[in-house]
């Protein structure tokens, strides 16, 4: 939890136990190396995420599981504790109208991270004041212990110890990137 001028320290990951991972609610970070990394969450084995494409709601984690075992993708899985005043169904719910509040990612408009702000304001009430990248929002999720454990796939040689140090990037490498995917995918047409 411990940051600097160019990475943010999380401490006491452990190696992902799929089973442990499609229960419960996860901040999921993909491709944890990059820069940016990509985030979703994760709500008893359901996925939800914004991408350039637009808003995925409901996708399946085993199916991302596997894709990240077969890929090596880096990933971390940030379980973050079920409110007392929600059920998990409720917060499917939230996430999902979260989701699908924005029509995708794009330059000026959202991040994947703006629906996840919008959850974590909503459910845990967290500040979201000044919070633009997700090492701004996980010292908050901390002082409000709603961080519980933290996992790991394909991230063992980037470990110091049990500590990932997540690389910060600025809003130019957000805006680069969704730029990059969006011409990647006209490409792809």
């Amino acid at each position: 939890m411990q940051t600097n001028s160019r990475h943010y320290q999380i401490p006491n990951i452990l190696p992902a136990q799929e089973a442990l991972l499609l229960n419960d609610v996860f901040l999921v970070v993909l491709y944890a190396t990059r820069i940016p990394p990509h985030l979703a969450v994760s709500v008893n084995g359901k996925l939800f995420t914004l991408t350039v494409k637009g808003a995925s709601v409901d996708g399946e984690l085993r199916a991302l599981i596997r894709l990240i075992h077969k890929k090596n993708i880096e990933s971390l899985f940030i379980k973050l504790a079920v409110p007392p005043v929600f059920t998990l169904s409720e917060l499917n719910k939230e996430i999902r109208k979260y989701t699908l509040a924005y029509p995708r990612v794009d330059v000026g408009i959202a991040t994947c991270l703006s629906p996840i702000k919008d959850f974590c304001s909503t459910v845990y009430e967290t500040d979201m004041k000044n919070v633009n990248f997700v090492y701004d929002l996980l010292p908050r999720l901390y002082e409000q212990k709603i961080v519980t454990y933290c996992y790991q796939m394909n991230l063992d040689r980037y470990l110091k110890g049990n500590v990932f140090c997540l690389s910060k990037y600025s809003m130019s490498d957000i805006y680069e990137g969704i730029r990059s995917a969006s011409t990647m995918q006209l490409n792809a047409y």
